[in-house]
């Protein structure tokens, strides 16, 4: 006989049944697999559109900066050492056109040089400094786009929470302060759950933002070294 807390007997034997532990775990996966129709319901076709917009636009630009801010893409060494070695050997012209072939930012910058370097010296030292101008602010272009969704997600997120808990007070509001939980519920969701999408974005595209923004700036010190070392040999 079990001591009376309050509880039913039947209650409690029921709770230490296996089966029906057993039963309740099993159930468990059912909750988890519904979790994706959770976030869609949450986001709502106010939002959910959006953050799938942004998300594609985030994977797109990290690529592609990913690949333009490389060592193969500003500064490739094989192309500097077949460079270096024509221009040692007064092969000028065959220096222009390992320049001219080579699909990096150093190649068309020292391939304008080169083509100047018939006027004079001072200008093909012009043209240079404005090619490579060119060149690093189109990089950074791209990048700031990058630094432009790391910046607008958390807004976004932000937007959704104020929006969510608007529609949650209007429950309130509407049934006289008499809301259930499970009328507020939508509203909640709405706000906990797009704040978390936007720091989702946010997060990601500012650590890589950061991490390209190193890298440029390293690989626009090695191009003016290597623009300066061509200047030198040709004078």
């Amino acid at each position: 006989m079990l001591p009376y807390c309050g509880v039913s007997e039947t209650l409690i034997l029921d709770s230490m049944n296996p089966l029906i532990l057993f039963a309740q775990a099993d159930a468990a996966p059912v909750m988890q697999e519904s979790l994706l129709v959770f976030y869609i319901n949450a986001c709502g076709w106010e939002f959910g559109p959006l953050f799938v917009l942004m998300s594609i636009i985030f994977v797109t630009l990290a690529i592609m900066n990913w690949l333009a801010i490389s060592r193969n893409a500003i500064v490739p060494a094989e192309m500097i050492e077949q460079f270096n070695e024509k221009l040692n050997a007064k092969e000028y012209q065959e220096a222009y056109e390992i320049a001219k072939n080579s699909d990096s930012t150093l190649g068309r910058v020292l391939a304008v040089g080169l083509v100047k370097m018939s006027d004079s010296p001072v200008a093909a030292e012009h043209a240079m400094k404005d090619a490579a101008e060119e060149e690093v602010m189109r990089l950074e272009h791209r990048l700031g786009y990058l630094g432009t969704i790391a910046s607008v997600a958390p807004m976004v997120g932000l937007l959704g929470t104020v929006w969510g808990m608007i529609k949650a007070f209007s429950v309130i509001a509407r049934t006289g302060g008499q809301a259930s939980a499970s009328e507020l519920a939508d509203g909640i969701a709405m706000a906990l759950v797009t704040t978390q999408f936007g720091l989702m974005i946010a997060i990601p595209a500012l650590v890589l933002f950061e991490i390209f923004k190193t890298r440029l700036a390293q690989f626009v010190f090695e191009l003016s070294g290597q623009m300066e070392n061509a200047m030198k040999q040709v004078k």
